[in-house]
Formats: structure tokens, sequence, C-alpha cells
């Protein structure tokens, strides 16, 4: 794949004090990264590494998004099963660190929230939290961190809270999660 000139990457330009960025720029970067995503995504493209340095900028300002290294394409009417050691780690969804191998367009969406939030604040968002016991969690089973098998909430709570507990957990499971 062959892109013309980009000046920047968008991790560097945000590492120099000397550009300046009002809320209009943050806007417009923001805009064009989900229009890219939103390309790439109804023509069932996966990009799964979305972060600053993959994202190009030139001096007009207009974002091009780049590395498609570890780019799939995927169904749009069935799940696939692809690997959750994708994305930089600080921009990766939750499902992704809890092991989920199960994924859609929805990873490169979280993603792109990260970056928005690290153009804003100028390092990605994540960067400093300690994700020990997140990995800790990666072995677990990915069926039961999913939204179709909540664990059950009678047992992690005291047997005194038991049985509110367990009439609740019927009452959402009849009206579904609030």
């Amino acid at each position: 794949m062959v892109f013309e000139y980009m000046d920047h990457d968008l991790t560097g330009i945000l590492s120099q004090p000397q550009y300046i960025f009002d809320a209009s720029h943050l806007k417009s970067f923001s805009h064009q990264i989900l229009s890219g995503l939103a390309y790439l995504h109804d023509r069932a493209v996966l990009h799964r590494d979305m972060k600053g340095s993959n994202i190009l900028v030139n001096a007009q300002g207009e974002l091009k998004l780049a590395d498609f290294g570890l780019a799939r394409f995927y169904n749009k009417r069935r799940v696939a099963d692809y690997t959750n050691r994708v994305i930089t780690l600080w921009y990766r969804p939750p499902e992704l660190l809890l092991g989920a191998t199960e994924y859609g367009p929805e990873v490169d969406t979280w993603s792109a929230g990260c970056v928005a939030a690290a153009s804003g604040l100028r390092l990605p968002p994540f960067e400093n939290l300690h994700l020990a016991p997140l990995s800790l969690l990666q072995g677990a089973s990915s069926s039961s961190c999913s939204p179709k098998r909540s664990p059950s909430l009678a047992r992690t709570r005291s047997p005194s809270s038991s049985a509110s507990t367990t009439s609740a957990a019927r009452r959402s499971s009849v009206t579904g999660p609030a």
C-alpha cells in the first residue's frame, strides 16, 4: 500500500509542545478517525491496531489511517474467532484484555476513543494504569466474562444477603440488564 507523503504521525505531533490544538482541531481529528474507521468497517475490515503512531497527519490537518499489518476481513453476519494479542496495550479494549477472541468493529471503536482522549491529554489515557490484575485474568474463559452469561451474584455476597441477591438476579434475568 502506498500513501502520499504525510508530515507527521499523530503521536509525534502531540508530543511537540509548539503545536497548540484547540477544541475544533480535536473534533476534526476525531471526526476524521471515525470516518476512516466507518469506511473500513463498511468494507468489513478490522484495523486492530489503532493508535496515534498509526495515524498520519499532513500540514493541512488531514489524517490518514496507516499500518494495516494486523488488519483482517471479518464476516458481518457471524462472529469469527481471532487472536486477542492485537492492539497496543494502552488502546486495547477490556474484552481483549480479559481474553475474548470473538469480536468485531467495536475493538477499533474503543481504540479510536482512546486516541481521541490521547489527543486531548497529549498522552495515552491508560499509559500509567497498572494492568497486572487484568493480565492474571487473561487465562480466564472468555465465556465467563461475556455479556451473554454473567457470573452469579449470589456467590459473591454473604449468606445473609443471598436471598435478596438471588431474587434480584431472577428479576434482572427476566427484565434484562439495566
